[in-house]
């Protein structure tokens, strides 16, 4: 669940407290996306979650938290914890004086494999009975921010670990613990009101537990954006150097503010530590309506694994459908779906996710939601896997500000 206080303002000054209170039933078919021995597991849940905010002209300081209560059964029931589950909290800071600020974040959750989050979604997903223990902080100074030069720096770590279960990625290999560091020094420049050119200087380490030694990388962007009444264009450019070897991409991109929503596309292309050649960009649109929003989008990328830091060339498409009935019911569809392709091993793995939900505003913070949801899993070493689910839930919110 998210913090339902961290997203909200409380104004120029004050203090701001959101409760949250989530009760669900849920039935799913093969939530372990096992091969051989597929078994249901019948869930039941209570998630109570805090935000806590307070900010003044200069600070803005936001806390949260929250854990599960869960209880589970059915032939599958054995391999999902019960009891106190899924905790997390998370604290962000920020301070900005003059033409400078200085942000700080930092987060600790615990999350079973097996309640995969449909809004984490991706192109390789981790599996298995284990629990995923993950650990991120990042801290940014920026200064010159009103100026016509300015600076930035960022520092930031990220640890996942696995226990209490099996973990498995892409072509069933088994997981381990990772950890990252990534070191941007920024340098901005504006050569007019309309025309900017950003460029970032960074440094990256990547460490498996079950591999020794290390993974550096140097990286080295530059973005010249041209503001436009319409929205911005851009020209990126990128080099990434490796052990493996060095990637060079450039990309086009345009944002459009459009009468009733807003759009943006890009089209570029990049080369691959293995001398490949691959075509990308991105393409998205949203709009609102009387009665609901639509939101289409589609991006290829080079990019590198978060579970073993390998590259791959990545390919994502969603679509998301929204209509209010009434002012208080409405209905959801959503289709995503991903691929990934290991560009030194040819290993491509799938991920697609249906959904449809109905929901009921039963009071002014009373959300009433019910649906179903169908996940397919496939790569090119296990082969095809699927998930069916059936979700409800009855969600209650308090807010309070002062």
């Amino acid at each position: 669940m998210a913090f339902p206080g961290l997203a909200q303002g409380a104004g120029s000054g004050g203090f701001a407290l959101d409760l949250a209170v989530e009760t669900s039933v849920d039935v799913r078919s093969n939530p372990q996306l096992d091969m051989v021995n597929p078994q249901r597991v019948d869930e039941i849940s209570s998630a109570f979650s805090f935000g806590f905010l307070t900010e003044t002209r200069s600070q803005k300081l936001s806390f949260g938290g929250g854990i599960s209560l869960r209880g589970s059964d059915g032939p599958g029931g054995g391999g999902v914890a019960n009891g106190v589950v899924d905790p997390f909290l998370a604290l962000r800071y920020l301070r900005q004086v003059r033409d400078a600020s200085l942000s700080f974040d930092v987060r600790v959750q615990e999350t079973d494999l097996t309640q995969t989050d449909p809004g984490e979604f991706g192109a390789t997903i981790q599996t298995g009975s284990a629990k995923r223990r993950s650990y991120s902080a990042e801290i940014s100074v920026r200064w010159r921010e009103t100026a016509p030069l300015g600076f930035g720096v960022l520092a930031g770590f990220q640890k996942a670990a696995f226990i209490d279960g099996s973990a498995f990625g892409q072509g069933g290999q088994a997981l381990s613990g990772t950890t990252r560091h990534r070191f941007d020094f920024l340098a901005r420049l504006d050569l007019d009101a309309a025309h900017h050119l950003t460029t970032t200087l960074g440094y990256r380490v990547f460490r498996q537990e079950a591999v020794a030694g290390r993974r550096e990388s140097f990286q080295l962007n530059s973005v010249y954006q041209i503001d436009r009444p319409r929205g911005p264009f851009a020209i990126k450019l990128e080099y990434v150097m490796t052990e493996a070897g060095h990637q060079l991409s450039g990309l086009v991109d345009r944002h459009w503010a459009l009468p009733r929503g807003a759009g943006r596309a890009g089209i570029g292309a990049a080369r691959a530590t293995t001398g490949g050649r691959y075509v990308t960009g991105h393409l998205h649109y949203e709009t609102a309506f009387s009665r609901g929003l639509f939101d289409a989008s589609v991006n290829r990328k080079l990019t590198s694994s978060d579970q073993d830091d390998s590259e791959q060339i990545s390919m994502a498409m969603g679509l998301q459908y929204r209509i209010d009935a009434t002012p208080l019911d409405g209905f959801a569809v959503g289709i995503d779906w991903a691929e990934a392709k290991n560009t030194q091993s040819g290993l491509t793995t799938m991920n697609r996710v249906l959904a449809i939900s109905y929901t009921r505003q039963m009071g002014r913070e009373v959300d009433f939601n019910i649906g179903l949801r169908r996940r397919d899993v496939r790569d090119s070493v296990t082969g095809a896997r699927q998930s069916n689910e059936i979700f409800m839930s009855l969600t209650r919110k308090f807010s309070t500000h002062f």
